[in-house]
């Protein structure tokens, strides 16, 4: 699909320059009109279409396995990333004296899901970051021991990327579970859940997956199958969640844990989305992403400001954060402009997706250069 077919899909870019797909994304268009065409159904038809749309909902299931590298059985649909780590902090057999290792500073979702163990005598061990970076000689020191370790791949204000397959390796070195929050490089970034050796991985669909807000999607391993406990069970967890049967049979995988009714409109546009992906390719994805975020450092630092975040191969993300002597002003500025930006730390944050091009980024410098201040 050439650039400008690709914009087609995302009328955004007539308005604003849209750099914010770590907070929010714009949807699509044609993930706009599956979800919609869900609605018109209802409207038209009520539930005469249901199976259609179950059909529809175990499509964007396989789409979002080949996205983590897995199988469909191993996928769940959540709301949210805060709801798939909550399912691990709630299902695990937590003992008194137990401790939990987490990356700190990070978002707060990272963490929250685990302070909310204390009263079961369960700790949270801080994993020290560093400007986004983990330390990980502290890591080494701090692991052994801990049930469980939490963390995000992507740090969400410098755009610093975990180096996870390494975490991975010293969580089966010491014996702990593994748990990823791949909300801020899940679609940006490759993933391979077995190569990261992961047991968890919880991710939101809003952000560079490019899907709806309020849906999320929660990895389990097979060989976690057995550590995690369901938290929530209804007639979807079972076995003949169709047929509506009386006998209690959890579903093997992940299953399991979808314990009611879903947002089928919600999951029908984010399978929309996901075929986009594959229609591009995965790899031509981040390729677009790199080739912006390129042309905004390169402007950058020709402006004098300081870039912060890694533009080396086994660092780099969609994320490009930089300073600027008067940044809350320049958020200001830039957002009363129309360029949509996000403002972390003191710095101002930028994540274009694969629609962006060169054109997004000149009138982000001329919007930056009226602005003054470099």
């Amino acid at each position: 699909m050439d650039q400008a077919r690709l914009r087609e899909e995302f009328p955004v870019v007539a308005e604003a320059v849209y750099f914010n797909h770590a907070a929010v994304s714009p949807l699509p268009g044609r993930a706009c009109a599956a979800g919609q065409a869900v609605y018109e159904d209802r409207w038209r038809r009520g539930s005469a279409d249901y199976f259609r749309w179950q059909a529809a909902v175990a499509a964007a299931r396989d789409g979002a396995a080949r996205l983590l590298g897995t199988t469909s059985d191993r996928v769940a649909f959540t709301g949210n990333t805060s709801h798939g780590l909550s399912l691990v902090a709630g299902g695990i057999d937590w003992r008194p004296g137990d401790k939990v290792a987490v990356t700190w500073p990070d978002f707060p979702t990272v963490r929250f899901p685990f302070d909310n163990l204390a009263g079961r005598g369960v700790t949270v061990v801080e994993l020290p970051k560093h400007d986004g970076r983990l330390d990980m000689d502290a890591a080494r020191r701090l692991i052994p021991g801990c049930r469980l370790v939490a963390a995000a791949t992507v740090d969400w204000t410098t755009g610093v990327r975990l180096p996870a397959e390494q975490l991975g390796a010293l969580c089966r070195e010491t014996g702990a579970l593994y748990c990823l929050d791949a909300i801020q490089s899940l679609g940006a970034l490759p993933t391979d859940v077995a190569a990261l050796g992961v047991d968890f991985l919880a991710a939101g669909c809003h952000k560079w997956q490019l899907g709806p807000m309020g849906l999320g999607i929660f990895y389990v391993a097979p060989q976690a199958d057995a550590a995690l406990g369901t938290v929530m069970a209804g007639w979807r967890s079972m076995r003949d969640a169709e047929e509506l049967g009386l006998t209690f049979r959890l579903k093997d995988g992940a299953g399991r844990f979808e314990a009611g009714t879903q947002d089928i409109a919600g999951i029908a546009a984010y399978g929309a989305s996901l075929a986009l992906f594959e229609e591009l390719g995965r790899e031509e994805v981040t390729l677009r992403i790199f080739a912006i975020v390129d042309i905004l450092a390169a402007g950058l630092a020709a402006r004098g400001l300081p870039v912060v975040s890694p533009l080396t191969p086994e660092e780099r993300s969609g994320i490009i954060a930089f300073g600027h002597p008067d940044a809350p002003g320049l958020y200001k500025a830039l957002m009363g402009a129309n360029v949509a930006v996000s403002l972390r730390d003191g710095r101002i944050r930028l994540s274009p997706h694969c629609y962006n091009d060169a054109s997004d980024a000149e009138r982000f410098f001329a919007e930056l250069d009226a602005f003054g201040g470099c």
